[in-house]
């Protein structure tokens, strides 16, 4: 599969079409349902007496105490406990029990916390939002498409608050698209994410066609592709093969002293976990392009897992996968490099050796080519 030609027809626009409504619209819309789920949560009962909020919302009752029993105990899969771990919804167990075994109403505050995964979810929808307007803008999604996915995504959210049970099946919806999503299985998603330091001889190896001029346009203006490096070399023909493209996605990277790296303009405490997905900034990201969305939402997607299996393995039967471990299954067969960092003067023949050398650890996202403080270097950041 590494570096192997594209089944998908991406010189098509109709591929894309399909791409986007089939993939990342619908991924869009759970991410929608599920961050607006919280938002709504948040609204009707963060900081008002559990009595009040039911009174309301009496199907609400369940949201934080389905499932549990006397004095403070959450049963195991509780309803009650796959809403706190998911959504950080709470009251005082022992409070609510007491009082209602004295038969008064259940005065006890409620608590409804943001999580790490509604962390997640959220930066996730903001960057398929950013993608779905450019493809709107472009006249691969209607505007009405998007909109009937909204009031979808509304009425979902209407139908969870109804019946809360029916959050497992909504949120399972919404983890299952999102693998679909990344590289491991999405052939789409897996092209943008080849193109993120891609030069001219892979693009001619690989996706002959998008040499075409026509082609090659509407990708660009779709993607926001463009050169990233351009060698500086004697041979004209090697300076055209060699030339980089990337999108706004991990491009350049600096130290600020007695600081943090700083990544694409993101503050962060290091590279390695930023790249894996596994470290969200307290901000939203800053990339704009759409290709620079689809491979930052990638990664995003391979930290949840990550980062937050035993959450999701409340909703997986049997545990949640981890679509970052099947993308290293796929690439086992790639051997580790020989460094795990390496500057490059792409400038040079030796450097653009040295560049061939880790080209297939980049493409599979091993490896990243980055411009730290000025100078092009290859770091190992992934696995």
């Amino acid at each position: 599969m590494i570096g192997a030609k594209f089944s998908i027809k991406y010189w098509d626009r109709s591929s894309w079409v399909s791409y986007f409504k089939d993939d990342v619209l619908p991924l869009y819309s759970s991410s929608l349902t599920t961050s607006g789920l919280w938002k709504e949560l948040e609204k009707r009962a963060h900081g008002r007496l559990l009595s009040e909020v039911v009174k309301e919302t009496p199907s609400l009752e369940q949201v934080f105490v389905g499932g549990t029993s006397p004095p403070d105990k959450y049963e195991e899969g509780s309803l009650a406990m796959v809403y706190k771990k998911l959504f950080g919804t709470s009251v005082k167990l022992r409070e609510y029990y007491f009082l209602k075994k004295l038969d008064k109403e259940p005065r006890t505050p409620c608590s409804v916390e943001k999580t790490i995964v509604i962390d997640y979810v959220d930066h996730i929808a903001t960057l398929l939002e950013r993608a779905i307007a450019r493809a709107c803008e472009l006249g691969l999604l209607a505007h009405s498409e998007v909109q009937s996915a909204r009031e979808g995504s509304k009425a979902f959210i209407d139908e969870v608050l109804a019946e809360p049970a029916k959050v497992s099946e909504k949120f399972a919806e919404f983890l299952n698209r999102a693998c679909d999503f990344t590289i491991a299985c999405n052939e789409h998603t897996r092209f943008v994410w080849y193109l993120r330091k891609a030069h001219k001889k892979y693009i001619r190896e690989a996706c002959p066609e998008l040499l075409k001029p026509e082609v090659f346009k509407f990708v660009q203006e779709l993607l926001g592709l463009r050169e990233f490096a351009v060698p500086r070399v004697e041979d004209e023909e090697i300076a055209e093969l060699y030339t980089i493209y990337s999108f706004d996605h991990a491009i350049e990277a600096r130290y600020v002293p007695s600081g943090p790296f700083v990544i694409d303009g993101i503050e962060t405490s290091g590279f390695e976990g930023y790249f894996k997905g596994e470290m969200l900034p307290r901000t939203y990201e800053a990339y704009k392009s759409v290709g620079g969305c689809l491979c930052r939402v990638n990664e995003l997607i391979w930290g949840l897992f990550n980062r937050c299996g035993s959450e999701l393995g409340l909703i997986v039967e049997g545990g949640a996968p981890n679509p970052f471990r099947e993308w290293l299954n796929i690439t086992s067969n790639l051997p580790p490099p020989d460094r795990s960092w390496c500057e490059l003067n792409l400038n040079s023949y030796e450097g653009l050796s040295l560049f061939d050398e880790f080209f297939p650890h980049i493409l599979i996202g091993r490896c990243e080519l980055i411009k730290r403080d000025g100078k092009f270097e290859v770091i190992q950041v992934r696995w």
